[in-house]
């Protein structure tokens, strides 16, 4: 029969290996960071404050250490050196994110990346980075304590499972937030009301419902490839026209981009999009954007729908 402390020995050996094979990764990119010559403006840099030269080189040796303990734990020789060493890193990446993150020193930890971490472009560093830390201090340790007397890592019945679950733990804490899509570097889950919400804080928005308003009730919505299209009516006075804003951002983090048209709906042939938006459940009042600072004229407010009249 199968023991208990077979079962756990071999799960925790299969955790051990998935959090072998992520220091293979966050090697190899420290590594090939080093080798093309970023100049990574990372968080760990700035905390150490290391002129460019030399935090090249310690990225280099870093990455070259978490290649070798992570083949070396991978590899399922000499389990003991092999959960000694995982713990002493994921001991060593704790008390250094850890300090970043006390000395609120601004910047991401840079641990898996394959891009310069430029000073403008770099996220905050944040506690998934000190968890997957601590996660490898642990499973290290544990690893260590289930391998002493043997020759080899445990790798029998629940081996497999553990590297599953451990190798997905370690993904989700390494994945950017919020995640993007790979061609227009957008969040994946980016809702449709937040982007309305940046849009009525732009000028341009502010300048039409000021000069074309008041919108009315329903606003309608379609993306076009990398570009975001809200189409909002006139009042019936001004003709059938409808007001499109077309957005998109050019980079992550960068301002939004707004060009602005004016649409003769029946003669230019343009379908209207099929998804509506409820605006005043968005923005309940619309800014207006003339008259400076100090304009005593109170907001805008969007057009009653016919219930409300």
């Amino acid at each position: 029969m199968i023991g208990i402390s077979q079962v756990i020995g071999s799960a925790i050996a299969g955790c051990a290996a998935s959090c072998g094979a992520v220091l293979i990764v966050a090697g190899t990119s420290k590594l090939y960071r080093g080798i093309r010559g970023f100049d990574d403006m990372t968080a760990i840099r700035r905390a150490l404050r290391m002129p460019r030269r030399q935090w090249r080189l310690f990225g280099l040796a870093s990455g070259a250490t978490e290649c070798l303990v992570g083949a070396l734990v991978c590899s399922g020789a000499y389990p003991v050196l092999s959960g000694a060493s995982l713990a002493a890193l994921g001991a060593v990446f704790c008390a250094v994110l850890g300090y970043v993150v006390f000395a609120h020193v601004p910047g991401s930890c840079g641990c898996i990346r394959w891009r310069a971490v430029t000073e403008t472009g770099a996220e905050a560093l944040t506690w998934r980075a000190i968890a997957r830390s601590g996660i490898m201090f642990g499973v290290g340790v544990a690893y260590t304590v289930v391998s002493v007397g043997t020759a080899h890592a445990p790798r029998q019945y629940w081996f497999g499972p553990g590297f599953v679950a451990g190798t997905a733990v370690l993904v989700l804490l390494s994945m950017p937030v919020p995640v993007r899509t790979p061609v227009c570097r957008r969040p994946l889950w980016r809702k449709t009301r937040t982007t309305l919400r940046v849009l009525a804080s732009h000028s341009s928005f502010a300048a039409m419902a000021d000069s074309a308003g008041p919108f009315g009730p329903i606003a309608r919505y379609r993306r076009t490839g990398c570009t975001d299209e809200f189409w909002f009516t006139v009042p019936p006075g001004q003709g059938n026209l409808a007001v499109v804003f077309q957005v998109n951002r050019a980079a992550p983090g960068a301002r939004l981009a707004v060009h602005v048209s004016m649409r003769d709906v029946p003669t230019s042939g343009t379908s209207w999009p099929d998804r509506t938006i409820t605006v005043a459940d968005v923005l309940p009042e619309v800014p207006r954007g003339t008259g400076g600072r100090d304009d005593p004229r109170p907001p805008q407010r969007l057009a009653p729908t016919a219930a409300g009249r």
